[in-house]
């Protein structure tokens, strides 16, 4: 286990060569530092790996750089990464894009799932034969 304060790219470092399993931000709650600790952390997460940033309601409390619908906030980045977690299917692609199998949203909780995706297209529903066939 790493244990760290994760605010800038040196302190990262400290992770080494080491890619971590499961990183479990629970820092400042600065949503500043939340945004920073997923940006230089999640790329180096194994490629397998779960991110979670708990106490998520702090994302919308002004005291911690928060707020409801507020731009710049680490919740309006996570509605962005929905869409970049699709963006194959608009010509899209991310890093993100390729990385993560899933992202998922609790109360206070968010989670990001890494993993390899197989051959992505959309989902078609089988023909039915209608009553005459």
């Amino acid at each position: 286990m790493v244990r760290g304060v994760f605010q800038n790219a040196p302190e990262v470092a400290v992770c080494g060569e080491v890619l971590p399993d499961i990183v479990l931000d629970d820092g400042s709650h600065q949503i500043d530092d939340v945004a920073s600790s997923v940006r230089h952390l999640y790329p180096r997460l194994d490629r397998n790996g779960v991110y979670m940033v708990e106490d998520m309601h702090t994302a919308y409390w002004e005291k911690y750089g928060g707020g409801s619908r507020s731009e710049g906030t680490f919740i309006e980045l996570c509605k962005q990464l929905i869409d970049e977690l699709s963006g194959v299917h608009v010509r899209n692609a991310t890093k993100f894009t390729d990385s993560t199998l899933s992202t998922h949203f609790y109360d206070s909780i968010v989670v990001f799932e890494r993993g390899r995706h197989g051959k992505r297209r959309a989902f078609r529903y089988p023909r039915t034969r209608d009553a005459h066939g």
